[in-house]
């Protein structure tokens, strides 16, 4: 018999197929994983390229926003281990010794973690998007333009603009994670791929994760929408090797890494010691109490609250009743982690304008086959 992963794996591959079909998506992959009994089940559908190899775990995707996750793990692990004094660290600090960059004092570090410091970037946003144009900050993207942006210039011209808002008074989303790693960098004095190399990747045994392709993997493991982003710009070869690190949304990863991040981050054994007791507190708790709602674009959604980049429910939860995870990439990516059930559900359908409606297909195929799932233990 069909166990109710079974099904909901099913369920999951005929939304696939149908965006398959619909040449919506080139190819695209569901990952769903039972933390308590080890069952997983995987569906994959199409290749990763019109002459690629077929989709399979081994598929290396744009993680778009979804590189915000893997940020905020890195800069928990740094405090684990004693490289930064906490989250409540004022960006200034961060920031010391760069020419030209004007940050506000009363910024800290956990408001770029969890888009409460006022640096806007939300498309909904029509002012400060005029301001950033004009500033010459542009919105990033794996092209050319992207990777080409000088980093430390693109820090100048941000805190340049007017903020959106006082830091911690308003919920929006924007380039903190962002100015986060760049600002990290230039702190430590170490490149953020490095860091993330050290204090993530390695650990984790995520062999196919970075900014850039890892060295030996093939181009063509790169899991490809079907078309560019519709700004127009053609996205940029896989085999770039430099370039602006995007924090915010620059990240690879395969689906195989991705899973092994997840798991390691809200399902980690007791004696793996890869994130503290206090570092596990701050990422299971609603970091937002108080700014649900605001903003132009609430993107986490009613019934939500926001954690270190990432959504979190229920609203004003901490680590002992935290029931729900989850965040979405713009390119078709999106991640539920049920905390309760023990079950990881990762997507990956790359495409652009479908993220938001995949996101919620997905959520509605889970809400209907969990509560089987969790019985059928």
């Amino acid at each position: 018999m069909r166990t109710a992963l079974e099904a909901l794996a099913r369920d999951c591959g005929d939304a696939l197929t149908a965006e398959l079909e619909a040449g919506r998506i080139g190819g695209g992959a569901a990952c769903l994983r039972d933390v308590a009994t080890g069952e997983q089940h995987t569906v994959f559908v199409g290749r990763n390229a019109p002459a690629g190899p077929p989709v399979s775990l081994d598929s290396v995707v744009r993680l778009y926003s979804m590189t915000k996750v893997m940020l905020a793990t890195l800069t928990l692990r740094l405090i684990d281990a004693g490289r930064l004094p906490g989250l409540d660290m004022r960006v200034a600090e961060l920031a010391a010794g760069l020419d030209g960059v004007r940050v506000p004092a009363a910024m800290t570090l956990r408001q770029l973690l969890t888009m409460s410091s006022g640096l806007a970037g939300s498309k909904e946003h029509e002012r400060m998007q005029r301001v950033y144009r004009a500033a010459g900050v542009l919105p990033y993207d794996y092209t050319e333009r992207g990777y080409a942006t000088d980093e430390t210039d693109f820090l100048r011209r941000i805190f340049g603009c007017e903020p959106s808002a006082a830091p911690g008074t308003r919920w929006e989303y924007g380039r903190s994670a962002d100015v986060a790693g760049l600002l990290l960098q230039h702190h430590l004095g170490t490149p953020l791929d490095a860091l993330f190399r050290t204090y993530v990747f390695e650990p984790l045994g995520m062999t196919s994760s970075g900014f850039f392709l890892p060295p030996g993997l093939p181009p063509d493991v790169v899991l490809q929408p079907p078309f560019d982003p519709p700004t127009g710009e053609a996205l940029a070869d896989v085999r770039r090797t430099s370039g602006f690190r995007s924090a915010g949304s620059g990240g690879l990863a395969s689906l195989r890494d991705y899973l092994a991040f997840l798991q390691a981050v809200f399902f980690a054994a007791p004696d793996s010691g890869f994130l503290s007791a206090s570092a596990r507190a701050e990422l299971l708790t609603d970091q937002i109490s108080g700014l649900h709602d605001t903003g132009p674009d609430y993107i986490p959604g009613p019934g939500w609250g926001f954690g270190l980049n990432f959504k979190i429910s229920p609203r004003n939860c901490g680590p002992g009743n935290a029931r729900r995870v989850a965040w979405l990439g713009r390119a078709g990516t999106s991640f539920l982690v049920d905390l309760e059930k023990e079950l990881i559900l990762l997507f990956a359908a790359p495409s652009y304008g479908q993220t938001r409606i995949l996101q919620a297909k997905f959520t509605e195929l889970a809400d209907r086959r969990l509560p089987q799932v969790a019985s059928a233990r």
